[in-house]
């Protein structure tokens, strides 16, 4: 089986030419409630940024933090406002899962949402300070040429017709396991979609809840699989894992290898 996790850029054109209204000035890239199962008891993880070619501890009030990077130049939504909620409703969902408590359709439906934002973010994690030009079709009929922010693109994005989302796969009514794997990282990249083919429909859906937990949703995975070789493969910029668990001094040398296979 192999991962092929779907990359939607938006288009520019269309939209009334607003002001931002999400004016967030510090906002994980990955969820801050989500990366605490990793932290140790001084709140503190190992975190590698691949963009920047850093490794370094971190708390998880400042794991992945970019600022202002929900902010829109022309879509009038509070995407970081949304995200908040699902991030809420989620964390409380995952916590229940990580417990081995029963959990709800709601819960599930609330999981399912939550690993859809986290997908959807996690392909423009490597994003954020990029502007994409557009041309803007006003209420008047005149044109204005604009830029498109990491706000725009993610809203634009989730409109578009190709963008899988998990939340129309009725993931609900598949089956649900947790399997025991020791060491396992995750990051931007952790939801990951598995296929029998690159063409062919997600059978499988995982997600680390913790250090120890994987959630498979979906169909049985072939054992002794190394699903952190693939979470790694598949994060575009932020790989969070537990204290010393991480290799921190080699950052440099993968960032540069994936700047040379990318080219």
């Amino acid at each position: 089986m192999t991962n092929t996790p779907g990359d939607v850029s938006g288009n520019g054109s269309g939209p009334m030419h607003v002001p931002s209204i999400s004016k967030t000035r510090r906002a994980h890239m990955v969820t801050k409630g989500y990366i605490s199962a990793w932290a140790n008891a001084k709140s503190v993880v190992d975190v590698l940024d691949v963009q920047d070619g850093r490794g370094y501890p971190s708390s998880i009030e400042n794991a992945s933090v970019v600022s202002y990077v929900y902010d829109s130049a022309v879509m009038a939504y509070d995407l970081e406002n949304e995200y908040a909620g699902i991030e809420s409703e989620g964390a409380s969902a995952l916590a229940k899962l990580r417990a081995g408590e029963n959990v709800t359709r709601s819960d599930m439906e609330a999981v399912i949402t939550f690993l859809d934002m986290h997908l959807h973010r996690g392909n423009y994690a490597d994003r954020a300070n990029v502007r994409v030009p557009a041309v803007l079709m006003m209420k008047d009929g005149s044109i204005e040429k604009s830029v498109l922010r990491l706000g725009d693109m993610l809203l634009l994005a989730q409109q578009h017709p190709e963008t899988l989302r998990l939340t129309s796969l009725e993931l609900a009514d598949w089956s649900w396991q947790i399997y025991p794997i020791d060491g396992l990282y995750t990051g931007d990249g952790a939801a990951l979609l598995w296929r029998p083919t690159a063409d062919h429909e997600p059978t499988s859906i995982t997600f680390p809840l913790s250090p120890t937990q994987l959630l498979v949703i979906g169909e049985d995975l072939p054992e002794n699989i190394d699903m952190n070789r693939f979470l790694v493969r598949n994060c575009r910029r932020w790989i969070v894992g537990q204290r010393g668990s991480l290799p921190l001094d080699l950052i440099a040398e993968i960032a540069a290898k994936r700047a040379a296979d990318s080219q």
